[in-house]
Parts: structure tokens; sequence; C-alpha cells
């Protein structure tokens, strides 16, 4: 459920960062960053050109 929560914020904006992310979601930053490494490993999602400067690719259809 989070997941597909995060994806959809992740959709409308994909340089959000995961603190603005979970202010979204409503779940706390530290949940958000736990599920933002999970979908990585999983290959849901991946972060491009770094932490700093960087966006949220989503690499499957939801």
């Amino acid at each position: 459920m989070e997941e597909l929560a995060i994806i959809n914020a992740l959709k409308n904006n994909p340089t959000l960062t995961q603190k603005r992310i979970s202010e979204l979601v409503g779940k706390s930053e530290r949940t958000i960053k736990r599920c933002t490494v999970e979908m990585q490993e999983k290959g849901l999602i991946a972060r491009e050109n770094g932490k700093r400067n960087g966006k949220w690719k989503i690499l499957i259809e939801a």
C-alpha cells in the first residue's frame, strides 16, 4: 500500500524529497526511506542525478 502511494506521489512530481513524500503520504520519513530503498532494490524506482539535484524515475507502469 505504501509503495503505491509513493509511486502516485512521484508520478505527480519526480523531484520530491523523502521528507515531502512522507508529508504527502502521511507516513514517517524513516518509513519512506525504508520503502524507497526496498523499491529501488525491487527495480520499481530509481534515483537519477544524485541526492541533491536528482529526481525519481518510475521503472514500472502503475
